[in-house]
């Protein structure tokens, strides 16, 4: 907060006291008479009150959550102790927010009066975000002093990327004995079909077809598979961000990974967060909606930090549950990342990496760079294919369910070469 006074008042001070000081000099009335208009308005501008005060006791968003190029509303409330003859507010937005119509506006306000103000915000662009700042301007009647408000506004919005509903699953290696979308390799209750045949000694009577058994003669049992669940890793690579503006990999690795959490998540999946950077941000496996939330909001405050140097933390492999699957997302262009999913791989683990496609660059890139980028990257997935861990590429333009089918019969090839 700031109080100055604005150019009138340091005007009239000049013509008056100016006028005064000739008027007493030469002992002109009429210079006098001249500056007597501009000292009573600074006197009554005093009398009447300077600096006026207007608080804000409320500031809302309409919605905490919303989607890349949705709109929200910003209540502000305002309320004036004193009456303020001209007040101006306006609204600083940072850079993932624009204004959907006018950030300001001015008018005056009655003394005891409350005044309620809706902007309204476009987003832009993903990650958590709000607006930053309101500037509020108020001037006493004869504009002499202002008063100017910067108030910090810490209301927070979670904007996503548009994600997709996906409908497939990656076939795990590893699954638990809990209810799940995972069709388990041995037979039991489920809902898949696993085999008709006819009843044998000892077989529960509940598992008698009757219509099979009444057109065969013979009594009929269904087999079918247990449906059971796993443990989900989902691997985030923060190390680099290659792109501009909403066509990043990171903008693409984060969408992925928020589908990918809000599937397994329905399929009654265990699923954790590694979030590799400079750092390393590492939550849990957890069931539920408590689970989907804290892991969307971990991976819409992913952003890419400075490297330390040498100093960069290791990836906690002992803190990741037996048997648990890593879904990595990466464009795999950092060393950093590469050593760490061989590290993974080593430990038993199975390292599933849907690798999002740079785009070519600008033509400001020569092509010999770009054939340099290109053998690095061919070659670093060689490298992991040879480790045992699967990378299948993905074009961030397409559809994610595809990738993910494709991503299934790779799995399976691998497990039966092996």
């Amino acid at each position: 907060m700031s109080r100055h006074f604005t150019y009138r008042f340091w005007l009239c001070v000049i013509l008056g006291l100016g006028g005064l000081s000739i008027a007493l000099l030469t002992k002109s009335f009429a210079t006098l008479g001249f500056a007597a208009p501009f000292l009573w308005a600074i006197v009554f501008s005093a009398v009447d009150g300077w600096w006026p005060v207007i608080d804000v006791p409320e500031v809302e968003l309409s919605s905490p959550r919303l989607i890349e190029g949705d709109e929200v509303e910003f209540h502000v409330r305002m309320h004036a102790p004193q009456a303020v003859p001209w007040v101006e507010a306006e609204l600083q937005l940072p850079a993932g927010l624009e204004g959907a119509g006018s950030l300001r506006w001015v008018q005056p306000m009655a003394a005891g009066e409350n005044i309620e103000r809706t902007f309204v915000l476009r987003a832009t662009r993903w990650g958590v975000t709000g607006p930053e700042w309101l500037t509020i301007s108020s001037k006493d009647r004869l504009g002499f002093s202002e008063r100017v408000q910067h108030l910090a506004i810490g209301n927070r919005m979670r904007v996503h990327p548009p994600t997709e509903l996906l409908t497939s699953l990656v076939p795990l290696a590893y699954t638990r004995s809990v209810t799940g979308d995972h069709r388990s390799k041995r037979r039991g209750g489920g809902t898949e079909l696993a085999e008709v045949r006819p009843y044998r000694t000892g077989d529960p009577i509940r598992q008698i077809h009757t219509r099979l058994s009444g057109r065969r003669g013979t009594p009929m049992v269904l087999e079918r598979h247990p449906d059971e669940s796993s443990d989900v890793v989902l691997y985030v690579d923060s190390v680099q961000d290659v792109g501009i503006d909403l066509d990043s990999s990171l903008r693409w690795t984060v969408t992925a990974a928020i589908a990918l959490s809000q599937r397994h998540l329905r399929s009654m999946d265990r699923v954790g967060i590694l979030d590799r950077g400079a750092g390393v941000r590492w939550l849990p496996p957890k069931l539920g909606r408590k689970a989907l939330h804290q892991i969307v909001d971990s991976l819409l405050s992913t952003a890419v930090l400075r490297p330390r140097g040498e100093d960069l933390s290791d990836v906690p492999v002992s803190l990741i549950p037996n048997g648990a699957t890593i879904f990595a997302i990466s464009p795999l262009l950092s060393t950093v990342v590469s050593a760490d999913l061989h590290r993974l791989r080593q430990r038993g683990h199975e390292v599933i990496v849907i690798q999002p496609q740079p785009k070519p660059s600008s033509a400001h890139v020569s092509a010999m760079a770009h054939r340099v980028f290109r053998v690095t990257n061919e070659v670093r997935r060689r490298s992991l294919a040879q480790g045992g861990v699967v990378v299948v590429p993905w074009n961030p333009d397409e559809p994610l369910e595809p990738t993910l089918r494709r991503t299934g019969r790779n799995i399976n090839r691998l497990r039966i070469s092996v």
